[in-house]
């Protein structure tokens, strides 16, 4: 089957994850939305959790090119640069809510296994975010270079306000939320404390 197949799957599950969440969706649910069969999904996935953290990481991917599209100036004032990553992030979210939330959520109920995954993924976004500020620092020396516990960091408290947003059923892209973060990312980075 083709890569198309793959992502109609993972589009699907993620539909399911959304009308009834994991634990109660099935392999034959996510084949029946793709349009395909429970063969053919596993001709592709060993389980629904492996399908599971393999969207998990596709739109991982997916919200590292949504940022990568806008912060494409590394002269630009570190503040612009600051506001169209996070404004990105947060409507790459917003984009699919419902999704966002299932997928903070779900990956909890996979135990350690999808702890692992989210570590991966947040120590993912945190190497992504080291290199923006690296690009950045050729133009502007004055910027902290981050060291991997303070880029983990930034990551983390932007989780933790996309987390809340979920929970509080508040937009994820939120004027309130976007200039907090913008705040914060910008402060972090533009202290000259060098990265230890």
């Amino acid at each position: 089957m083709t890569e198309t197949a793959a992502n109609r799957l993972l589009d699907a599950l993620g539909t399911a994850l959304v009308e009834q969440g994991l634990a109660r969706t099935t392999v034959a649910d996510v084949a029946r939305i793709a349009g395909t069969s429970k063969r053919t999904f596993y001709e592709h996935f060993a389980t629904k959790d492996e399908a599971f953290l393999a969207l998990y990481g596709t739109r991982a991917t997916r919200l590292v090119d949504a940022i990568s599209a806008v912060v494409t100036d590394p002269a630009a004032p570190i503040e612009d640069q600051v506001r169209g990553g996070v404004a990105a992030y947060l409507r790459f979210l917003a984009d699919n809510p419902e999704l966002a939330r299932a997928h903070i959520l779900e990956s909890h109920a996979l135990g350690e296994l999808g702890l692992r995954a989210r570590r991966a993924l947040m120590d993912g976004h945190a190497a992504y975010l080291r290199e923006l500020v690296d690009r950045a620092r050729e133009h502007h020396p004055d910027l902290r270079a981050l060291g991997e516990a303070e880029s983990v960091a930034i990551v983390a408290g932007l989780t933790e306000l996309t987390l809340r947003a979920v929970l509080d059923d508040t937009p994820l892209d939120d004027r309130e939320q976007l200039e907090a973060a913008v705040g914060f990312v910008t402060a972090f980075v533009a202290s000259s404390r060098p990265a230890r």
